[in-house]
């Protein structure tokens, strides 16, 4: 079909009042929506195919909203019942789960550090560095990474909550400029950085990490090994 007829085709659909949606779906050919609104953006539509289509948007808008409704719904469902799955650990599941995190986020050479915006993860760690590695109170030390213009004190007042670390025990903060090429989505309470300056404990976490790479492990509901 030759140019000027498909544009007289989508013109003659819009002037019925056909929705963009339902101009696509009736001509033999493809269109993007921005030509339809290109080519019919002189054309006044009626009071009453305003109404339509106005009428119709409301519709599919509230289906789009309920569909989204029952999905977070469903979201959520899914989360509670996978909640109740994870039973209470016991201390060498609680020592296991803190070890993968560390493996993951901590640092492996120098000292034990921690470094994350999740104050989730930040007070499991805390909690697992007391308990599991009985590091001693005096011995944590914090430093925050901030953006220019945040509120170091309030936030310092934050994660010394979160941590249960006196601010005493927390060193100058790093304070990112504006305009040095960072990130734009500044993080509300910023990062923290948990340190323990102690070589020996990381080599022992370390240790532990290799301890679990050269073990084998088993998969007892269907009786076979993965071997490491």
């Amino acid at each position: 079909m030759k140019y000027w007829k498909r544009k007289e085709l989508v013109r003659n659909l819009r002037g019925q009042g056909l929705s963009y949606k339902e101009i696509r779906q009736r001509i033999p050919f493809t269109i993007a929506k921005s030509t339809i609104s290109d080519w019919c953006k002189d054309i006044e539509l009626t009071d009453k195919q305003k109404a339509r289509l106005s009428a119709k948007y409301d519709i599919l808008h509230r289906g789009a909203k309920a569909n989204q409704v029952k999905r977070a719904e469903e979201i959520k469902q899914i989360r509670r019942l996978a909640e109740v799955e994870i039973s209470p650990m016991n201390r060498n599941e609680f020592k296991l789960a803190g070890l993968m995190l560390y493996w993951a986020e901590g640092a492996k050479s120098r000292y034990i550090d921690i470094t994350n915006s999740d104050p989730l993860l930040i007070k499991f760690m805390i909690t697992w560095l007391r308990n599991i590695c009985r590091v001693p109170e005096e011995r944590f030390r914090v430093s925050l990474h901030l953006h220019s213009g945040q509120n170091e004190e309030q936030i310092k007042k934050y994660w010394s909550k979160i941590t249960n670390i006196p601010i005493c025990q927390f060193n100058k903060s790093y304070i990112k400029k504006e305009g040095s090429g960072y990130r734009k989505n500044i993080l509300y309470n910023g990062t923290i950085k948990i340190r323990v300056c102690d070589s020996n404990l990381l080599h022992r976490v370390l240790g532990w990490i290799e301890g679990v790479t050269k073990n084998k492990w088993a998969i007892s509901s269907i009786g076979r090994a993965i071997p490491s």
